[in-house]
């Protein structure tokens, strides 16, 4: 069965998409919003990676996936998600790492950005994205934002991200920006927030991890599992 909004289920809003992870989705009656741009805030870890690996890998027949990757390659980031079970084969990258360490490979599903500061250039690559979609639901994943944040100024990454922001969504996009927690100073998160539609919150508790999502008032636990992520 393709994942995301399923008319038998009419407890599930139309206006979703699915994350990935099926009792995220009853939780969220459907999953992350659709079209929207949406903000995962954790520690830096496999815990908050794996959420994007859920959401890109959750791909149906009328969708696509990719990943913009600033902190490690394409065949680094398939590789962590198949630890998991969670295959990433079918996703197109914008790899923005590869080429700073010499180590760029040419493939098909891989556009090779010269690095997290080219943001003309990555800007471009998403419009191809985009293109490409063209009849199909796009998801896209920022991993990680906070990496785009530290090389470029606010200025640059205020203006970059108004401009995307808008086109993906107008495009029909969800786009998911992971933030690593305790990087940023409080007003640059303020100031990125108010161009996201949902911010989710992923905290480490004494090594018990918790999730806080829009509109439920308690923390959902969930845990690292072989699979993947598991709410409890």
């Amino acid at each position: 069965m393709e994942l995301g909004v399923d008319a038998k289920m009419p407890i599930l809003k139309k206006n979703r998409v699915s994350s990935g992870v099926p009792d995220l989705d009853l939780i969220l009656e459907g999953g992350y919003r659709n079209p929207g741009n949406i903000m995962l805030i954790g520690p830096s870890g496999l815990e908050k990676a794996a959420f994007s690996y859920h959401f890109a890998a959750s791909t149906g027949k009328s969708e696509m996936a990719f990943i913009i990757c600033g902190n490690a390659s394409p065949r680094d980031i398939k590789e962590k998600a198949a630890t998991m079970g969670i295959n990433l084969g079918h996703c197109r990258f914008i790899d923005c790492y590869s080429a700073t360490i010499g180590k760029a490979v040419p493939s098909e599903n891989v556009t090779t950005i010269d690095g997290p500061s080219a943001l003309n250039d990555i800007s471009l690559a998403i419009n191809e994205a985009i293109k490409a979609s063209a009849g199909k639901r796009m998801k896209l994943v920022f991993d990680t934002l906070s990496t785009f944040l530290l090389y470029n100024s606010k200025d640059s990454m205020r203006k970059f991200l108004s401009v995307i922001e808008g086109r993906l969504k107008s495009a029909g996009a969800t786009t998911l920006f992971l933030i690593d927690e305790g990087v940023h100073e409080r007003p640059l998160l303020s100031l990125i927030e108010t161009g996201m539609d949902e911010t989710y919150t992923l905290s480490d508790k004494g090594g018990k991890f918790f999730l806080k999502v829009p509109g439920v008032d308690i923390e959902i636990p969930v845990r690292m599992g072989p699979t993947g992520i598991n709410v409890l």
